[in-house]
């Protein structure tokens, strides 16, 4: 057995530290959150090469079914790039949650995530992120949420 973290649970000032804190802990396996500014995924590769952690999947979450449209673009776009970045940083997987339909925050439950327009939504991004998965050869890792549009494991079962 294996004991993994997602990144950020263990936060310190520089990514040196940080790695050094998660392997202080015995910890060997993250789901890394790829930062938009910061060290270049060689440098973050080095580094964690250099303390035998694994990347065990990358972190493409957004909101796929946002009240607005543009930003469930820019979640695509975003998750485009996250995926042109799993092979350099030694993974083919992706975790993905599925959002809500609150304008403020993806992780707050809203009414409108049982609605037949969120479900519709929902199937259209996954078919975009699917398309995405294909182009990169990498795997889709999905996480029901309580406050998300997909907040069962049927749920999830009935979007497979």
């Amino acid at each position: 057995m294996h004991v993994g973290l997602m990144e950020g649970t263990i936060r310190r000032e520089t990514l040196t530290e940080n790695l050094d804190a998660v392997v202080e802990h015995g910890v060997h396996h993250l789901q890394y959150h790829v930062p938009a500014s910061g060290p270049s995924v060689a440098e973050i590769r080095e580094e964690m090469d250099a303390r035998q952690i694994t990347i065990s999947a990358l972190s493409g979450t957004y909101n796929m079914i946002d009240p607005d449209v543009e930003k469930r673009h820019a979640g695509l776009r975003m998750l485009r790039s996250v995926a042109a970045k799993c092979a350099p940083m030694g993974t083919s997987v992706i975790t993905l949650c599925t959002g809500s339909r609150d304008p403020q925050s993806m992780w707050r439950a809203h009414p409108d995530n049982n609605t037949p327009e969120a479900w519709r939504d929902l199937v259209e991004s996954m078919q975009q992120a699917l398309a995405v998965a294909e182009e990169y050869d990498v795997l889709l890792a999905l996480e029901p949420e309580v406050a998300n549009v997909i907040d069962s494991a049927q749920k999830a079962r009935r979007l497979l």
